[in-house]
């Protein structure tokens, strides 16, 4: 062999070998990538799993307190379908080969009891106390499944993946594997039993044209001023940050940590947010709130009832609701943040009181408090009762009686909206308590 053939030999060799190193380093680049897409897949759906439990969950509690046609049909068909798509993202995992008959038949059954009740109600039929008791027995199992599936999805959030046979968490500790979670979670349903038989508000209301768009607009001038009062400086303190469209459209100004909007229309605080961190509690939950309503009165909002309070690292959010002779108005909400740490004011959000206030026609109802009461499901304890108007998914709002109640079994509150015309049950919202606050559900 000439030096000129070992060369040309060498070279086709050497382009051989960058040819197949290409082809090897795009295959494991499209694998890389495959796997990645693959894995986002499988969070989703344990994702979309763990939501439709907590909803399941939810509506079953709901159920217990629930007594008219409407509020059970509802709920029922919420159930049924919240099943069904549980059980297609159950579907959707890389779990197969695992025996999951428990969790299968628990969505399926718990789906179709509830189609069950559905069909019974709309026939005139009342629920017994039997079938009462089967959904407590539902919820029971529906509550532990969650709890499982729920420590799954936080094991992905700590850098699990679904897609290895052994997870090693973000810290590099080695943990049990999601199939090995589900068969955990198989063991909920050991001893499920055999069952004998034949849903603050405000959200769609927020599309609406805001109300305050009718009053008159102010100058850049006059929101300046307005938002130097919000934050209890002067004027040359501030920076005007530009224009916000969208509902409610505002003149935005920055002074530090804080950013503040004030609406175009009116010359309201819309909104202010504080990015500074939050030193140790030093105050109460109670002293926020009086710090809180002090300070929409300064800000011109007045007739401002606090509702419940939640307290998020050391920022006591109250929620506040329009109320006026006697009666509250939950579509007016204004949210504020109070520091714990000094009581100074940390947030606001005024936008969904900007689109909705606005004067409405004077409460009536056709029946007393004391007569609606008797709507109520027989298993309710009523601790109080008070007027209220509610915003309803499609946008309108009706009047109710607003019935705080506790579960004589289980000692469990919610409130029960019952309408003040018809007697219908509109809506339900259970009442969740822990030493940071009060929260609906």
């Amino acid at each position: 062999m000439t030096n000129r053939t070992s060369i040309r030999f060498f070279s086709y060799a050497v382009c051989i070998v960058a040819v197949l190193a290409a082809y090897s380093i795009i295959g494991n680049n499209n694998s890389i990538a495959y796997k990645t897409r693959l894995e986002a897949n499988y969070q989703q759906s344990l994702t979309e799993l763990s939501e439709c439990l907590d909803s399941i969950e939810t509506n079953l509690t709901k159920s217990a307190y629930a007594s008219t046609q409407t509020m059970m049909t509802r709920l029922s068909e919420d159930l049924y379908t919240e099943c069904s798509t549980a059980k297609n993202a159950l579907s959707h995992l890389p779990i197969e080969q695992m025996e999951l008959d428990g969790a299968y038949k628990f969505l399926s059954q718990a789906g179709d009891y509830a189609d069950y009740l559905s069909n019974k109600i709309k026939s005139g039929e009342k629920i017994s106390e039997k079938e009462y008791e089967n959904l407590q027995k539902l919820l029971k199992y529906a509550g532990e499944y969650a709890d499982c599936v729920n420590d799954m999805v936080s094991k992905c959030t700590n850098g699990g993946q679904i897609t290895e046979n052994e997870i090693k968490s973000k810290s590099g500790a080695k943990v049990s594997s999601v199939s090995v979670d589900f068969t955990k979670a198989e063991e909920t349903f050991s001893d499920y039993p055999t069952l004998l038989y034949d849903g603050p508000f405000a959200d769609a209301v927020l599309n609406r044209e805001a109300q305050v768009k009718k009053e008159k607009q102010v100058s850049r001038e006059s929101a300046l001023k307005e938002a130097a009062k919000a934050l209890y400086t002067t004027e040359d303190k501030l920076k005007y940050e530009g224009d916000e469209d969208g509902t409610v459209p505002c003149y935005n100004f920055s002074l530090g940590s804080f950013n503040v909007a004030v609406s175009k229309h009116g010359g309201h605080i819309a909104y202010i947010l504080d990015s500074a961190k939050v030193g140790k509690k030093a105050i109460t939950e109670e002293n926020a709130v009086n710090i809180a309503s002090a300070y929409l009165k300064r800000l011109g909002y007045d007739n401002m009832k606090s509702t419940y309070y939640a307290n998020n690292d050391n920022v006591c959010v109250v929620n506040f609701a329009y109320n006026q002779k006697g009666v509250t108005y939950y579509s007016d909400l204004i949210k504020v943040g109070v520091s714990l740490d000094d009581g100074k004011i940390y947030s606001l959000e005024a936008v969904g009181y900007l689109v909705n206030h606005r004067s409405r026609q004077a409460f009536s109802s056709n029946v007393s408090q004391q007569e609606l009461a008797k709507k109520l499901s027989a298993r309710l304890d009523v601790i109080s009762s008070s007027l209220c108007v509610i915003p309803l998914e499609n946008g309108t709002e009706v009047q109710c009686v607003e019935y705080h109640c506790r579960l004589k079994s289980e000692g469990d509150e919610a409130l029960v909206y019952i309408n003040a015309k018809t007697g219908e049950e509109e809506n339900i919202l259970l009442l969740l308590y822990s030493d940071n606050g009060t929260l609906t559900k």
